[in-house]
């Protein structure tokens, strides 16, 4: 079994490094942390100009300084730094690594259509999140985040919109977010929405056009992903949404493949769930329209 300890840092009154948690490691990570842990001491050294001792060595931090390390004078005051977190890398530099990450990576948001921002502190929070949305109690969350109590946890249960749906036993647990996930208007043509006339408003998929956005004002959504859960939208009735549900499953069962996490390839269920809706309504309403075509012709008769 491959295990990693990680020093507490939410702990009131206690030293740097003076307790630690215990966790257990993939090997893939474990690999990484390795090599990480390799090139450390080589980078550290070369700052130093001298061979570390090895238990030197056990104390570097896994992600240095390394300005730090070079105005360090003797082994004497290496060593006295190394009791604390003078020669670990800022949060500031980590959040910088973290941007060059997503922008070499081209990691765009749905929601946006910007480069994802992630700050150190989102991945911290989205462990908080997803435990609470996969139902786990605010000790266990509290346990995952290493606190010592749960006034900071809390905040993740409290903060779950999904946590509503236990209160309506009507909808059901897991479909009340499903159930008005699609909250525009459906039109027949372009002419007939809100803003119609104004071709910017008009939103495409693959360059075909699907609906009219009714909102006056700017919108930062990547169209048309996001649009399909909006009160603004008006999804046209000839437009091409079953290819729009298409690409949807495609990117869900790509991610599930990639990554092998149901919660993240779940990430666009709800949109799904509104795409679908917008397909059934679609359906609907060309009946009505060939009852009232058919209505029509036997008046004629």
């Amino acid at each position: 079994m491959l295990l990693i300890c990680i020093p507490r840092a939410k702990q009131r009154g206690e030293s740097f490094r003076g307790s630690f948690k215990t966790f257990r490691l993939t090997r893939e990570l474990w690999s990484v942390l390795n090599a990480q842990q390799s090139e450390c001491i080589k980078s550290v050294e070369r700052a130093l100009g001298y061979e570390l001792q090895i238990a030197d060595r056990q104390s570097l931090p896994l992600f240095p300084d390394l300005d730090a390390f070079r105005g360090v004078s003797s082994v004497i005051g290496l060593r006295s730094l190394l009791d604390s977190d003078r020669l670990h890398i800022a949060p500031n530099e980590i959040n910088g690594v973290l941007t060059k990450v997503v922008e070499t990576s081209q990691c765009f948001s749905e929601r946006t259509g910007e480069l994802l921002k992630v700050p150190s502190r989102r991945f911290r929070y989205t462990v908080g999140t997803r435990a609470a949305r996969e139902g786990l109690g605010v000790m266990v969350i509290a346990e995952l985040l290493d606190q010592t109590d749960i006034q900071n946890a809390d905040v993740y249960i409290k903060n779950i919109p999904e946590h509503v749906a236990a209160l309506d036993a009507a909808v059901g647990h897991q479909l009340a977010l499903y159930a008005q996930a699609f909250q525009g208007v459906l039109v027949d043509h372009e002419e007939e929405a809100r803003r119609g006339d104004d071709l910017s408003s008009r939103i495409c998929h693959r360059g075909l056009g699907a609906a009219t956005c009714g909102k006056y004002g700017p919108c930062g959504a990547n169209v048309p992903i996001p649009c399909y859960t909006c009160m603004h939208f008006q999804p046209w009735l000839n437009g091409p949404h079953e290819a729009v549900h298409a690409d949807l499953i495609a990117e869900r069962e790509r991610i599930l493949e990639v990554t092998g996490d149901l919660a993240m390839a779940a990430i666009n269920d709800r949109t799904i769930s509104a795409v679908e809706q917008v397909i059934n309504r679609c359906k609907q309403r060309q009946e009505e329209l060939e009852r009232e075509e058919l209505e029509r012709g036997r008046c004629h008769e």
